[in-house]
């Protein structure tokens, strides 16, 4: 049977296939149709959304490394849902931007680690037991040891957001789009708040530039995760079923 998100999938996986999947993140769907709708119920009744037990599964050959997998990657698209939703939000406004901002780099931060353990984990099927976090961990250790780190400086940009001191905001004074905040990778250069807070921001070129708008910053980190997602999608996760 030829399953579709469209037809088949969840209520999330539906709505939100127009909205951005089909146009930015089809692999999602090919990855679902080939490794996801197997391990489901759908095979008996195709609106039966539910994974199989260990014995159903081990009849058609899948083990709950599998299921694990499957989990893993409905993760990562509700993470990207999310942040769809706030991507939405514009301008981003002073009572609530420095929120939503924090929030949309968490939710890239999930989708990227949940990106990385599927990764790792459907490479090396065996070597990572499903149910335990410290096994994920180590996992997208691994991929990231192996693979490389190209999305490292946004993790560090999470990191200063949620663990870090608060980053300075500039406010512009008469715009719609007031906010600014310091760009991916600019983020330490203003620990010390007084750079940004005292003198004048409008006459100092350098401090513009290493700012911009919550909205851009978060528009321009999607592009770069829905680019890594799609590449390894292809390369490491469809290509087998080619």
């Amino acid at each position: 049977m030829n399953y579709t998100l469209q037809q088949h999938g969840d209520w999330y996986e539906q709505k939100y296939y127009a909205l951005f999947i089909a146009q930015e993140f089809l692999e999602y769907e090919k990855f679902w149709q080939t490794f996801v709708t197997p391990v489901t119920n759908r095979s008996s009744n195709p609106t039966d959304i539910h994974f199989q037990s260990n014995e159903e599964l081990s009849s058609i050959q899948k083990t709950p490394n599998d299921l694990c997998i499957s989990q893993l990657h409905y993760t990562i698209l509700l993470h990207l849902i999310r942040v769809y939703d706030i991507r939405q939000i514009k301008p981003f406004l002073p009572e609530n931007g420095r929120d939503l901002f924090t929030e949309a780099f968490a939710r890239f931060v999930g989708a990227i680690d949940c990106a990385d353990e599927l990764l790792e984990r459907f490479i090396d099927p065996t070597k990572y037991p499903p149910w335990t976090e410290t096994e994920g961990l180590r996992a997208r250790t691994k991929w990231r040891k192996n693979h490389g780190d190209p999305l490292k400086t946004i993790r560090n940009y999470r990191n200063k957001l949620l663990h870090g001191r608060v980053p300075p905001t500039i406010i512009i004074s008469g715009s719609y789009d007031r906010m600014r905040f310091p760009k991916v990778g600019k983020q330490n250069q203003y620990i010390d708040w007084r750079i940004v807070t005292s003198g004048s921001i409008g006459s100092n070129g350098t401090i513009r530039k290493d700012f911009d708008s919550p909205n851009n910053i978060i528009d321009q980190t999607w592009l770069l995760i829905l680019k890594y997602l799609r590449k390894n999608w292809s390369c490491h996760l469809l290509k087998s079923n080619q």
